[in-house]
């Protein structure tokens, strides 16, 4: 008993240390809150731009861009850090004009290392619209993509969980459940070291790869120093292991030491997590520390039972089976307790229990653990009793278990990518209405109606309905991607966005390939059951309004002046101006009134939610005219020039076509 004592108080040392480390550590690092406020408009120009994240971001990880409506930097200098606010970023600005600005942001834990982005935009003098939902329904301010949440990463996380467990369990195991330790519980705790070193080294390769950061930055970074702090425990672990592999007369001192070390892992492994994220970190630490001791203890101290007792029955190993069922019922007790504390934590509320990724991965683990619950019942009431006698039944029931253990150990491996729902901000919003446009293949076969919002240059939201040209009825097309070309400027090559599927003929995607203002082609390439089929539609991003001068005298076409920036401005008339052939002038001019030597532009006009994109030729510079075909109503007409100093000029404005 001694012995034991002084095991559990050379963990609680180990314990308060690595805690009182982690207390001044700082998962997911998204948006909270910005300065200016995502959505809003100011009347004087900001002199940087400020964030604020849930967690901790690495400022030599992160990043903050600044955006004109063309794509252009405004940004004086790189992001940094603030002091004191170690959840906060800053980037210093240029000296902005009235306009509309993107601010584009991308974060890597200093915890995890957990990869997101996002963007938002906001206006100096003039009003900007929020991200709605392709049905024009609101959702955040901020669009967010979690670059961490993959395959891959869960995969790695899978193989460090189970190789820690594995290596507690047989420690465990070997120090108070078995009367005589083995060489096959060495033998556990160095595959499980194996799992464990492998699992540790991808993590950390892909932290640094979802940095995209170099050797040297990502090992100069807070992450990169926890980095070099789990690989040395890793070697720590494994020196251990080693050594006892290689003298098994250690006897229970040897696998005691295992035990201590895998604490300490286990306890860099929560440091590193989202429990040391925000919060009474030292209190969430401790709390999820001692949740996965309870874990190693019930599912790898299991595992290790099950291969410390192979073979015929003994009075030895039934002396184990009574011990480690002793055992088990506590730490299904403490595993109970601290996977309430930390739920409770990180979800929150009931609504982000069963709405949420992460909320329904805690229920799927729940109900996992329910059931080990009660095989664990099963073993404790009916197959120990019976140890003496037969180990048969132990070795069934205990098989199930680990089964149902690695589902649940799978499911924990994907729980670490997802976002606490309590660490999302839910960010200010406001309804505004998304641009809408149909069109249909060359073989009349489907129609698309295409939603974007909010339509501005930048991160936007896209929904598509496929639906059969004749009929109406959804197509059930199997996949749905977008290609965009931008028509309205020479040298940006084209991009692709994959949608996924929301029912029969609906599909949702969001990115940030309308990441220019101008006019583009946005090519829908839709997979139908017949076959392939490809729907261009034009759109232009919007702008902010624009003042509109109307010259409208009898016997002449209406002539409609736009006002464009730095004085500039477009004259537009339709010739005749009725339902019919008609041709469509546009000229540009400077702020002396002279004609402004625009050498290419591009028109965009809308009928309803049809849009065509237009080439009109130039009849001298800065004068463009089209032919076109309007029936009577309304045009929406859209044209983007290049300056000759370079940079768009970007005029909209309607068109009245008398019948």
């Amino acid at each position: 008993m001694a012995r034991i004592g002084r095991l559990v108080a050379a963990m609680a040392l180990a314990g308060g240390l690595a805690i009182a480390a982690a207390a001044g550590a700082v998962g997911h690092s998204l948006l909270q809150r910005s300065d200016p406020a995502a959505g809003s408009t100011v009347t004087e120009a900001p002199a940087v731009v400020r964030l604020t994240f849930g967690e901790a971001p690495d400022p030599r990880l992160s990043s903050v861009r600044v955006l004109d409506a063309t794509g252009r930097s405004v940004a004086a200098g790189a992001s940094v850090g603030v002091t004191g606010s170690p959840n906060d970023l800053q980037v210093p600005l240029a000296h902005l004009g009235d306009g509309v600005y993107t601010v584009a942001w991308r974060t890597v834990s200093a915890v995890d290392g957990h990869a997101a982005a996002g963007s938002f935009a906001f206006g100096v003098g003039v009003a900007v619209g929020e991200t709605v939902a392709p049905g024009g329904v609101p959702s955040r301010a901020t669009a967010v993509e979690n670059a961490s949440a993959s395959p891959a990463n869960s995969l790695a996380r899978f193989a460090l969980l189970a190789g820690l467990l594995a290596v507690f369990g047989a420690g465990f195991v070997g120090t108070l459940i078995h009367p005589r330790p083995s060489r096959t519980l060495a033998g556990m705790a160095v595959i499980g070291w194996a799992l464990l070193a492998a699992g540790s080294v991808a993590v950390i390769a892909l932290q640094m790869a979802d940095a995209q950061s170099t050797l040297a930055d990502f090992f100069g970074s807070v992450l990169g120093g926890w980095a070099l702090r789990r690989l040395a425990a890793v070697v720590v672990v494994g020196l251990i292991i080693g050594f006892i592999a290689r003298r098994p007369g250690t006897g229970r001192r040897g696998f005691a030491a295992i035990t201590a070390a895998a604490i300490v892992a286990m306890l860099l492994d929560v440091i590193t997590g989202h429990a040391a994220a925000r919060g009474l970190v030292s209190v969430q630490v401790t709390v999820q520390w001692i949740h996965l001791v309870a874990v190693g203890l019930w599912m790898g101290g299991l595992v290790a039972l099950l291969v410390s007792i192979r073979g015929a029955t003994t009075e030895e190993k039934a002396i184990a089976a009574r011990r480690f069922s002793r055992w088990a019922g506590m730490g299904l007790v403490v595993l109970a307790l601290s996977g309430v504390i930390r739920a409770i934590d990180e979800v929150g509320t009931i609504s982000a229990l069963v709405s949420t990724d992460f909320g329904r991965l805690v229920i799927v683990k729940s109900v996992l653990f329910l059931g080990l619950g009660t095989l664990g019942a099963v073993n404790h009431f009916w197959s120990v009793p019976a140890a003496a006698r037969t180990l048969d039944r132990l070795r069934r029931v205990g098989r199930v278990e680990v089964a149902i253990g690695l589902t649940a150990l799978v499911a924990t491996g994907f729980l670490v990518n997802f976002a606490p729902p309590s660490s999302i901000a839910a960010a200010p919003v406001r309804q505004v209405v998304p641009l809408i446009v149909t069109g249909h293949d060359a073989g009349t076969s489907v129609k698309i109606r295409l939603v974007v919002a909010p339509g501005t240059a930048g991160q936007n939201a896209f929904g598509a309905a496929v639906t059969d040209y004749d009929t109406g009825a959804p197509v059930a097309a199997a996949d749905l991607s977008l290609r965009f070309k931008l028509d309205s400027a020479s040298g940006v090559g084209d991009s692709t966005l994959a949608l996924t599927s929301t029912g029969a003929g609906s599909f949702e995607g969001s990115g940030t390939n309308l990441s220019l203002d101008g006019i583009w082609t946005i090519t829908a390439l839709v997979c139908t059951p017949v076959g392939n089929v490809e729907v261009p539609l034009g759109i232009a991003t919007r702008i902010p309004d624009q003042h509109v001068d109307v010259n409208a005298s009898p016997g002449v076409p209406t002539i409609l002046t736009v006002h464009l920036d730095a004085g500039n401005s477009l004259q537009v008339y339709l010739d005749p101006g009725t339902a019919g052939q008609n041709e469509l002038h546009a000229t540009f001019f400077d702020a002396a009134g002279n004609e402004l030597p625009v050498a290419v532009a591009t028109y965009l006009v809308a009928a309803g939610t049809e849009a065509t994109v237009l080439t009109p030729r130039q009849l001298e510079p800065g004068h463009f005219v089209t032919e076109l075909t309007p029936m009577a109503g309304t045009l929406a007409v859209d044209v983007v020039g290049t300056a000759p100093a370079g940079g768009s000029l970007h005029a909209h404005l309607s068109l009245t076509v008398a019948p």
